[in-house]
């Protein structure tokens, strides 16, 4: 099997947690006797880095095929690589089962592209609902937003639909949308005095890592005082963000399929695979990690269920994948993987979480909520 994702670049944080994720459910099938279906046959990853370049994904996902003749691929893990590589594999009629979360990506009508991820569709909108609930309930009133995005197809799609949302909802002023390109991002206080000049109360924004910590630490720098700062997964999942900000990151809001504070509502194998990824890496499950997780059990699953071992066998394997909560230890996204009619994942569901004491809870919609959120977000002057 293929992988082709990010270990250099803009995306190389996504691509290793990706990576690590595939590797353990590869190391647990081969440990436990491979794909019985097919005499104990173990599972090799081929593995190619994409840079996080448009270029070298196209080139690296062809040399896999044709050269390392993969049966199917697993990647992108960045979405504008996976859209560029997905057209490859549709080329080549190789399956492909992908954990970015562009919505567009599956908008395509593509026959061999599938995606386990929640998608930015179900982030954003669940962000700028939140954000409108908790208006109501706090009786602070939101006047002015603004939509600030790296410039790829991640950030760009998570800015249309929030753009989208927020016209629908028909009550805030969206007063500037901000693109930027993330790759030359190398301070952000110009970017920060505009929104601060624009006296925003809302900032919904779409990050990479590196480009999102410059950010944050810009907002605490020029005192950018926010009710909210929402983000549909991207940069606070991840553990550099934490790990570079540190108590700076608390009170930021993210979107997203699956959060370490969940562990404990997990069945038994899950919590297992989770304690084993926190063994080998010494770190805890993301929602890259928890995505990527769940796109190798479903390539494993087909494997399994292939007649024979080809890329077509492989591919009517793949259309048919079911795997519901707790019959895979590998899945540990809630709440399983089945693919609707655009090769979404119909069991993913996205919660609201909020860092809060560095860590992410789950805080919305309220009858999974681990702790209140905290809106209004406390002034920079007034934190601790």
């Amino acid at each position: 099997i293929g992988v082709v994702v990010g270990l250099t670049g803009a995306a190389a944080d996504y691509g290793r947690d990706a990576l690590r994720a595939f590797q353990l459910v590869v190391d647990r099938v081969n440990r436990e006797g491979g794909i019985k279906a097919h005499g104990g046959a173990t599972v090799k990853l081929h593995v190619a880095d994409h840079q996080t370049d448009l270029r070298v994904t196209s080139s690296e996902t062809e040399r896999l095929i044709t050269r390392n003749n993969v049966l199917g691929i697993l990647g992108w893990a960045a979405s504008g690589s996976a859209r560029v590589g997905s057209e490859v594999t549709e080329r080549y009629q190789v399956p492909a089962i992908d954990t970015s979360v562009d919505y567009k990506l599956t908008e395509r009508g593509l026959k061999y592209f599938y995606r386990a991820a929640v998608n930015t569709r179900q982030t954003c909108e669940l962000g700028v609902q939140f954000v409108a609930d908790m208006e109501k309930a706090t009786g602070k009133a939101v006047k002015r937003v603004v939509i600030l995005h790296e410039d790829l197809a991640y950030g760009t799609g998570a800015g249309d639909l929030y753009k989208a949302a927020i016209e629908r909802l028909g009550r805030w002023q969206l007063v500037d949308r901000v693109a930027y390109t993330a790759a030359k991002l190398t301070e952000a206080t110009g970017i920060v005095n505009k929104l601060k000049a624009q006296n925003v109360e809302v900032v919904f924004q779409a990050s990479y890592p590196a480009d999102g910590i410059l950010i944050q630490r810009a907002m605490k720098q020029l005192r950018l005082n926010l009710f909210a700062n929402v983000h549909p997964a991207g940069a606070p999942p991840n553990t550099q963000y934490v790990a570079n900000l540190k108590d700076d990151a608390n009170h930021v809001y993210t979107a997203l399929g699956w959060t370490a504070s969940m562990f404990e509502k997990l069945p038994p194998g899950a919590r297992a695979t989770v304690e084993q990824y926190r063994k080998v890496h010494g770190v805890d499950v993301q929602d890259q990690a928890g995505y990527s997780l769940s796109a190798a059990a479903a390539m494993v699953d087909a494997l399994g269920r292939a007649r024979s071992l080809d890329r077509a066998a492989l591919w009517e394997a793949v259309k048919t994948v079911d795997i519901s909560f707790g019959m895979d230890p590998s899945i540990i996204i809630p709440y399983g993987v089945k693919w609707d009619e655009k090769h979404d994942n119909a069991k993913a569901q996205a919660v609201m979480t909020q860092i809060s004491d560095q860590k992410l809870v789950v805080v919305y919609p309220k009858d999974l909520a681990q702790k209140d959120p905290v809106f209004p977000a406390p002034k920079w002057e007034e934190r601790a």
